[in-house]
């Protein structure tokens, strides 16, 4: 395992949610103060024209990662520059389909909203920066991808962060100068381009390093779009499918009811997004091995990582079990948190979906790519079923229960099996990680409701954040005290570093 290539991969995929997090937390109020109100929501409502211009995209730099990597650690540099030079073609044929479909939408946007757009300064400017620079982000997707399969994560670390902090930069000058909302539209086409050209700059290095050239070939681009009938589909209906909850709370739940659901979701589903970034950074190491027929290296970079993986989840579910109520209301003010029933869910659905983000992604890595697609669309399709009945007859609760039935059967347990099918999940592993769950879960959590009750005993209840911090922090030496007392394996890589 390639130390230095999967330390750039961590920088990549965490550094980019944090930095987008920052960015909006620093630029929302600035928004508030420099774009005119009515233009300002106009924006944000017409947003969804960038999001449907997404959908056009059926996961070229995912398809390219795992491809690249597989060819490039089985030494085949013929077929890595037939696979770079497909990429190529449908990241062009992408950009075009993405561009005219946002433009369709942008001549229609007046009729969808009901609004005369033209009334609003700068706004249909922006829109059109706006959808070119969408496009563009499109082609940087299969960039990034060609340079991750090439183990060349360096740049795309860098292109990432370098991109959003130029999106700050250029934002803040550019609302100072009093641009308004097309401030926002040239920096979005600032950092595509940007992100663009420091990933091309990089690939083309690396190809004149290793002797590799891009080549085009017509009967190598129709077996390399043969993937996306799959592909296409699936990431089509999971991104509908992943609104579906909300539009049918819409019909059938008060309006206030929903506000108070996607507050109390909202923390929960950040966290998600940041610890299954985990996975996403192993991929590109595990297609290099798994080209390089190295089954060795694959279970032990898995089963390595997936215990870190599976300690962080367990240990951040334990934490909103405890402290989530006060979370809540020490962010949003008294009467927002949800109850415990609608939260418990929620924690519930948090767990059970990351352990199966990370059999999704690792089933990818190893090639899986079709009966990934085929448990997605399943899935998708599924879940849309039963959010109409949930929510109509059960309203939130039986969103949620959806939510959780289908990431216990189908993320958790469908996930495991296949990546336990495929040889890379042994039956003695699953055990083994149980036994550690069995006893690690019921102890921490039986530690955390007690150090939960002392603190509510002593510290004042208009104190949430230094009781959120007190807690916080004893469970967190809590928590590492027992799983150094009860993994011996954990105990000699600690020692092993601490030798270093």
């Amino acid at each position: 395992m390639n130390k230095d290539i999967l330390k750039w991969n961590f920088i990549f995929q965490y550094g980019y949610v944090i930095t987008n997090i920052i960015n909006s937390l620093l630029l929302l109020p600035l928004y508030l103060q420099k774009i005119e109100v009515s233009t300002l929501g106009l924006w944000l409502a017409t947003g969804n024209i960038l999001a449907w211009m997404t959908l056009a995209d059926p996961g070229v730099g995912d398809v390219l990662q795992q491809k690249i990597a597989q060819l490039r650690g089985q030494n085949k540099a013929e077929e890595v520059g037939l696979t770079i030079g497909s990429g190529m073609i449908m990241s062009g044929c992408i950009l075009i389909i993405s561009i005219i479909a946002g433009i369709t939408f942008y001549f229609f946007i007046g009729t969808i909203i009901d609004k005369d757009v033209s009334k609003y300064e700068g706004l249909q400017t922006a829109l059109l920066i706006s959808i070119i620079a969408t496009g563009m982000s499109l082609v940087s997707f299969s960039l990034s991808g060609i340079n991750q399969g090439l183990q060349n994560s360096a740049p795309v670390a860098i292109s990432a962060l370098s991109g959003n902090f130029m999106f700050l930069f250029t934002n803040v000058i550019l609302l100072f100068m009093g641009f308004g909302v097309m401030a926002i539209a040239f920096s979005n086409l600032a950092r595509a381009l940007l992100i663009n050209i420091y990933n091309y700059t990089a690939l083309r290095k690396v190809l004149n390093r290793d002797l590799l050239s891009i080549q085009f070939s017509k009967v190598h681009l129709k077996g390399f779009v043969k993937i996306f009938s799959f592909t296409s589909v699936s990431r089509i209906i999971g991104g509908f499918s992943a609104s579906m909850d909300m539009i049918f709370l819409a019909r059938f739940v008060n309006p206030a009811l929903i506000t108070i659901f996607e507050i109390n979701k909202r923390p929960i589903q950040m966290s998600k997004d940041l610890i299954g970034r985990h996975s996403v950074a192993l991929m590109p190491l595990i297609s290099h091995a798994n080209g390089k027929d190295d089954k060795t290296e694959i279970k032990t970079l898995i089963n390595t990582q997936f215990k870190y993986y599976y300690y962080i989840a367990i240990f951040v579910t334990l934490c909103f079990s405890f402290n989530y109520h006060n979370l809540i209301t020490a962010w949003t003010g008294t009467g927002k948190y949800a109850g415990n029933e609608i939260v418990y869910l929620l924690i519930s659905n948090f767990f059970f979906a990351l352990i199966g983000y990370f059999m999704a992604n690792m089933g990818y890595a190893l090639g899986d790519i079709k009966m990934n697609s085929f448990i997605s669309i399943f899935k998708g399709l599924l879940s849309g079923v039963l959010f109409y009945f949930g929510s109509k007859y059960y309203g939130i609760i039986g969103v949620l229960v959806v939510m959780l039935s289908v990431s216990l059967c189908i993320d958790f347990l469908f996930y495991s099996y296949r990546l336990h099918q495929l040889g890379y999940l042994t039956g003695l592993s699953i055990n083994k990680v149980l036994k550690k769950w069995v006893l690690i879960i019921p102890l921490a959590a039986a530690g955390g409701w007690t150090l939960n009750f002392l603190f509510a005993m002593v510290v004042p209840a208009r104190m949430l954040i230094i009781s959120i911090g007190l807690n916080g922090l004893s469970f967190t030496l809590l928590f590492l005290t027992l799983v150094l007392v009860l993994d011996q394996g954990l105990r000699i890589q600690l020692r092993s570093l601490v030798k270093i």
